[in-house]
């Protein structure tokens, strides 16, 4: 049977970041003319690798990909990604993590559930739910130079606009994201229950998030953020909640 896997977007070339951590930005068409970066980030432990918020590579990628080592996993952390989900498992045949509720987009079915603490994608890492999020969102926490936080919308670090589009940029600016790490004003509003303040509904989750040990984290968009992550994502944190103690 035929399947339309979504084209691969414009994408950056794989790039090494830490021992082991590599990332591609790619790209997210919200609306016509309007262009977000997107970041797939590359977890290699042995000969095999992870990939985080798969995004389709063209073949010459994909290729420098597969040279890499053996793509074995694949993990959904955020409920509005996933359309490439289903190529990579049907390309690679890649035991697939998501949450239970991350469902937006149904396919693959999950080999196994991301559930908080419990049995991580990575020996030796955590993972992490956003318990009183109204969707789906998770965070791994990986050992890689002491510390790396993968998360996928709740928590970015922007450093620019690159990958945007003008319109693009302009939209991420109007809905609050500006440059530096930050609690994604339009997640956060998704994440929150009609009925309930924002700026307390989500304090108690990113409480926990805060007790975890990283130096360094890459988000679902943005850049990377390295060596300081923690100690920006307790601001972060702090100016986006209302009497949280950090």
């Amino acid at each position: 049977m035929h399947i339309a896997y979504p084209a691969p977007l414009p994408h950056g070339r794989i790039r090494q970041l830490l021992p082991d951590f590599f990332v591609v930005r790619g790209t997210a068409r919200v609306a016509p003319g309007v262009v977000v970066n997107r970041n797939m980030g590359i977890v290699r432990n042995g000969d095999d690798l992870l990939l985080v918020n798969p995004v389709r590579l063209r073949k010459l990628e994909e290729e420098r990909l597969c040279e890499l080592g053996r793509v074995r996993q694949a993990v959904r952390l955020g409920y509005y990604h996933g359309c490439d989900d289903l190529y990579y498992r049907d390309r690679f045949n890649v035991f697939f993590w998501r949450q239970e509720q991350s469902n937006r987009y149904p396919l693959p079915p999950a080999d196994q559930f991301l559930c908080d603490g419990g049995t991580c994608p990575v020996t030796g890492g955590r993972v992490f739910e956003f318990s009183n999020s109204r969707v789906p969102e998770a965070a791994l926490l990986i050992p890689q130079a002491g510390g790396l936080l993968l998360t996928c919308d709740a928590l970015q670090y922007w450093d620019g606009w690159t990958g945007c589009s003008w319109a693009g940029k302009w939209l991420l600016r109007l809905s609050g994201v500006h440059q530096g790490m930050q609690v994604a004003p339009a997640w956060r509003s998704r994440a929150t229950p009609s009925d309930e303040n924002s700026q307390r509904w989500l304090a108690a989750d990113f409480r926990r998030l805060l007790n975890l040990p990283f130096y360094h984290l890459l988000g679902g968009h943005g850049d990377f953020c390295a060596d300081r992550a923690h100690e920006l994502a307790e601001r972060a944190v702090g100016s986006s909640f209302v009497r949280i103690s950090l």
